[in-house]
């Protein structure tokens, strides 16, 4: 089993994820799979160098750590519960949205601080690589968590993500961000799992030292818009992107 935990109380968390905004399950992970995931991944590094890139839908390869996180009963139930509290009216895929993101060397660099909401309720984050330092050169994770409410429409949505996710609008939140620490910067540890409103929460991360590797499992459940023929598009045109980047020469 991927989780050690159960007998969780999604209702419970649910309340705490929409007061608090975000929710750390510490030690929920087994240390067993983290140094799975932790080898896989250096094995994804050695191939590709030390840059930004995602991987989506690693979970469909059998045996693999993203396949087996992804596949435990325990996960699937506690997104699946999470996902309906959430957003009562949202659609709930047989399959779980995964991600793999990696972020080191020059280009982990230009992929940071792009603040954005995710496209599903609920975002589940298990750190597998996280550096030690130095504070806002080690990937910590940015949270404004509950600054939007579901968008009835579709169009709302794509109309409003257009503006916060413009290069201006991003530029202008890092700017406010006080220097030291603050509630909105979290720092991540391989082992716990880390649970927030995807859709609802403006986040990002902070770059990563060239030398450094950052590698986090993403996976996301219930869709609020599933009949836009626009976002499908988006989530093809994100898609295309990110091939783009793997295909580029190691630096």
């Amino acid at each position: 089993m991927a989780l050690l935990i159960d007998r969780l109380d999604p209702a419970a968390l649910a309340a705490e994820l929409d007061d608090k905004g975000f929710v750390c399950i510490e030690n929920a992970i087994n240390p067993a799979w983290i140094e799975r995931a932790q080898a896989y991944v250096q094995s994804l590094v050695a191939q590709k160098g030390k840059r930004y890139f995602a991987l989506n839908w690693l979970s469909r390869e059998q045996g693999t750590p993203p396949q087996e996180l992804t596949e435990d009963p325990q996960m699937r139930e506690l997104l699946v519960q999470l996902a309906q509290i959430g957003c009562p009216t949202a659609k709930l895929d047989e399959e779980i949205y995964t991600g793999l993101r990696v972020v080191a060397g020059s280009t982990g660099n230009e992929r940071s601080l792009l603040h954005h909401y995710d496209k599903h309720v609920i975002t589940a984050l298990a750190p597998i690589l996280i550096p030690d330092g130095p504070k806002r050169r080690a990937g910590e994770l940015i949270v404004f968590p509950n600054r939007r409410g579901y968008r009835r429409f579709a169009l709302f949505n794509i109309i409003e993500k257009a503006i916060v996710q413009s290069t201006w609008y991003r530029n202008r939140v890092t700017s406010k961000l006080a220097a030291g620490d603050l509630p909105n910067i979290k720092y991540l540890k391989p082992g716990n799992l880390y649970l927030f409103w995807g859709y609802r929460t403006y986040h990002s991360n902070f770059p990563v030292t060239g030398e450094e590797v950052r590698a986090t499992m993403l996976l996301h459940y219930g869709d609020p818009h599933p009949g836009s023929l626009v976002l499908k598009a988006n989530t093809v045109l994100q898609l295309r992107d990110e091939r783009r980047i793997l295909t580029q020469k190691a630096t």
